[in-house]
């Protein structure tokens, strides 16, 4: 036993993600059981020897482990974690077309330029009719215009995502969207609340749901999410009691 310590050395070393450097990752040397965790820049120092396992685990990340070697020492240990999608986040939705005012317009020059080309092709048309039969070609294409003046035209509102601070202030002051919907109905442990919080954080849930009358579909996500979060949590606690 004395050995071992005599020749543990610290290792030094970051944690990264495809994007950026990763905080509060666990990092546990196996062979030892010594625990860590990465810093708010993902740095880390842990006891170590020649052979040891480390071990990079998160909620939210596919772990990682890594058998020191002699060159460990000398260096600084990089570990990149790949980040764990469910099933949600392999969903592309497609939004159908919408027509926008820059069509309607486009329309509107178009039957203009038609209309104008056949009057100088074929001006016996256009005469203005007698009163008593025939069409008024002329008050035809009014009418047309006006459809097209007249449709609605819709603008999408900008995009904004539904912030951490939002789900707090939801969770404070909704009736709804109480601690009780997420301790009773959904099953989060009260210690995970606000983990459980930055996980619909990141999944970037518009903030129209934010509004009463799409409080059904913001109450979808949150069951939803809350079935997917225990998976992740479940998983989690069962590799680590291995």
């Amino acid at each position: 036993m004395a050995s071992c310590f005599v020749s543990a050395q610290t290792i030094n070393g970051s944690v990264y993600d495809s994007i950026s450097t990763l905080e509060n990752i666990k990092i546990t040397n196996l062979s030892s059981k010594q625990m860590t965790s990465s810093d708010v820049n993902g740095r880390f120092s842990i006891a170590g020897k020649i052979g040891d396992t480390l071990h990079a685990s998160s909620l939210f990340y596919n772990e990682q482990k890594l058998v020191l070697k002699d060159y460990h020492f000398h260096e600084s240990v990089v570990i990149e974690l790949k980040q764990i999608f469910n099933n949600l986040d392999e969903v592309q939705l497609i939004t159908p077309h919408k027509e926008t005012l820059a069509d309607i317009e486009t329309v509107q020059v178009t039957l203009k330029n038609q209309f104008a080309e056949d009057r100088k092709n074929n001006p016996h048309l256009y005469s203005k009719q007698p009163t008593t039969g025939g069409i008024d070609i002329i008050q035809v294409i009014g009418l047309i215009a006006k459809l097209f003046e007249n449709k609605d035209k819709y603008v999408a509102p900008p995009f904004v995502a539904i912030t951490l601070q939002d789900l707090e202030a939801l969770i404070e002051t909704s009736q709804l969207f109480d601690k009780k919907l997420l301790t009773n109905t959904l099953n989060i442990h009260e210690d995970n609340i606000n983990l459980f919080l930055q996980y619909l954080e990141a999944k970037t849930i518009d903030s129209e749901l934010l509004k009463e009358n799409k409080e059904v579909y913001l109450l979808e996500i949150f069951i939803k999410s809350g079935e997917d979060f225990k998976q992740l949590v479940d998983t989690f606690n069962a590799k680590n009691k291995q």
